[in-house]
């Protein structure tokens, strides 16, 4: 259990870091935020761009992750479940011949 969840963890931590990386910057200095700000937002097209779809899917992702992040530490948490082993003796009959 512990180990598909953290392959799982694993897969979705790339996929975030993808999304990001894929996003554009917002170093359009003051000016530039509050002017495309207006624009995205008073725009047709405001939940159709590329950047609006990214943002969706990062913040998805960004759910996925901190959900499993907080189920693995969970888990680790747990004590493990005692392992019964059972011994065998053998006896060994020795014949008197």
């Amino acid at each position: 259990m512990i180990t598909a969840l953290t392959i799982i963890h694993l897969i979705i931590a790339i996929v975030l870091i993808v999304t990001v990386l894929l996003q554009n910057g917002k170093q359009q200095g003051l000016s530039g935020a509050i002017s495309g700000g207006a624009e995205t937002f008073f725009g047709k097209n405001k939940g159709k761009t590329v950047d609006a779809l990214l943002k969706k899917v990062t913040a998805i992702v960004a759910i996925l992750f901190i959900i499993t992040s907080v189920s693995l530490a969970y888990l680790a948490s747990k004590p493990a479940a005692p392992v019964e082993t059972t011994t065998q003796t053998v006896q060994t009959e020795t014949t008197a011949e």
